[in-house]
Parts: structure tokens; sequence; C-alpha cells
């Protein structure tokens, strides 16, 4: 069984190598980041000095698994992104994780859930589809001109 759990200081090592793994950069468009640099951001949402919010996917069996990270958009809106670590993927946890984080941001008073996905991650696509998003739009970004669906979730 899957949950989310808010992140702890005790996280950040294990938040530091699923953030640095190859395929979570390449999917979030992330840059490598120093232990220290993440430390740093995961002791600033735990103190309530970030307006992110870090939520660990956690398996009952295996443990830490990935990370929802949510980023205030506009009023009651907010940007998702989800990581799977390489290792775990493949066994629904990217869509258990969504489903849980809309219902999670759903009790918080959350109206709106986008994401940015690339338009080339069909499992991405297809996970947050199966929870209710919708594509709402496309932009290209970055030097190779990467194209990104943008796909929204709605409470209701």
């Amino acid at each position: 069984m899957l949950s989310l759990d808010p992140v702890t200081i005790n996280d950040t090592d294990t938040v530091w190598k699923l953030r640095n793994d190859v395929a979570t950069r390449r999917e979030l468009g992330l840059k490598v980041v120093s232990y220290s640099e993440c430390l740093d951001w995961v002791a600033n949402i735990v103190e309530g000095k970030s307006e992110d919010t870090l939520l660990l996917a956690k398996d009952d069996k295996i443990g830490i698994v990935g990370f929802v990270i949510l980023n205030p958009h506009l009023k009651d809106s907010f940007y998702i992104k989800v990581s799977i670590g390489s290792a775990f993927r493949g066994n629904g946890h990217g869509r258990r994780a969504i489903r849980l984080a809309n219902a999670h941001m759903k009790g918080l008073g959350a109206k709106k859930l986008v994401a940015e996905i690339r338009g080339e991650n069909y499992k991405a696509l297809f996970a947050f589809e199966d929870n209710g998003y919708s594509e709402t739009g496309t932009f290209i970004h970055g030097p190779i001109k990467t194209e990104y669906l943008i796909y929204e979730w709605t409470a209701g």
C-alpha cells in the first residue's frame, strides 16, 4: 500500500538521491543539486519557510519510492510534479501517488492542480489521465525545443 507523508529532515539523504536520479532530473527538468542545497530545500519546507510542499511516496513494504512536489501556481491552484525512483517504476506507484496527491490537496482547499509533462512521456500522460487530468495546452521549452503538454485536474 502506498501513502504520501510530509518530508522530515531525516529524509534528506533519500530525497537527495531520488532528486538527483538521472530519470527524475530528465522528467522534471531539474539540475543536479548538492547535498547542502537539498538539505536547505528540505529544511525550508519542514520549517514552513518555503511555499513548496514535498510529500514522500512510501510503500509499506519497500519504503520511500518517490516524491510529489506541489508549488503554488495561482489562487487555489498548484503545480504538481511526481517522480518515482528508477528502480521502482512500472508498479503503479506514480498513479497511486497522483491519486493521493489529488485527495491531499483537495482536502487543503485546492481547486486545481496543473502538471507539465514532456510529450513523449506516455506513461506519465496516461497516469495523469487515469486520475482525472485533461490536456489543456502545450508549450515548447529548452534548447532542443521539447514539447510539453499541460494537464489540469479540477477538484469536483
